[in-house]
């Protein structure tokens, strides 16, 4: 076992509690976010969830059953899981994923959210940051959890990350949540998709 900011975290040869990407990077973003969010001490907020990147084994522990919360998954096997994991990590200061644990709770899974890092050549070879898929469990909510992770990984998109622009897309009725982030709408801007397949089930795509 090694303890990790209080909290305990048990290895395994399978590398199941390999983290996405460098957890010390978010220490400071903890530390500063802390001042102004006293619930915060490191990275255990209000003494009952543990904030931290994505590990292989939080597949055993909801993170897809949380994510069929906020979209269609499909089915999404264990070895499934572990190969998209490794595509993501050996993209190094690309994906950065975010989970909330809950500590009392068998360490369910109960937020998320990712920051895609884009490099440019544009911008004098900038960074654009992209935040997605931004989930909080149905039980949890009323907790100012999203609140948690929008500010984390946009401080640490800036400070860590050094994009030098950083963007979002939301259903209408959320664009006032996000704009208490500051994030707005960009005057002559506009986000057009083209689907290619259509992923979903019968399952109706919830609100991000």
């Amino acid at each position: 076992m090694t303890e990790q900011n209080g909290y305990q975290i048990q290895s395994n040869g399978d590398h199941k509690n390999e983290y996405l990407f460098d957890k010390n990077l978010l220490q400071s973003i903890f530390k500063e976010y802390s001042l102004k969010d006293v619930k915060l001490q490191d990275n255990i907020y209000d003494n009952k969830y543990l904030i931290r990147p994505l590990i292989i084994s939080d597949y055993d522990h909801g993170f897809i059953e949380l994510l069929r919360q906020l979209t269609d998954c499909g089915t999404v096997t264990y070895d499934d899981f572990k190969k998209r994991f490794n595509q993501m990590k050996q993209s190094p200061n690309t994906y950065h994923i975010l989970v909330i644990e809950d500590i009392n709770n068998d360490k369910q899974i109960v937020g998320t959210a990712t920051l895609v890092c884009e490099k440019k050549f544009i911008r004098q070879l900038g960074i654009r940051g992209r935040i997605e898929d931004v989930c909080v469990h149905d039980r949890c909510r009323g907790q100012q959890l999203g609140k948690l992770l929008i500010n984390l990984l946009t401080q640490f998109a800036r400070e860590k990350c050094d994009c030098y622009k950083i963007s979002l897309e939301c259903k209408d009725h959320l664009v006032t949540f996000y704009q208490q982030f500051g994030y707005n709408h960009e005057d002559k801007q506009n986000f057009l998709c083209q689907r290619f397949k259509d992923l979903s089930t019968n399952q109706h795509e919830k609100s991000q």
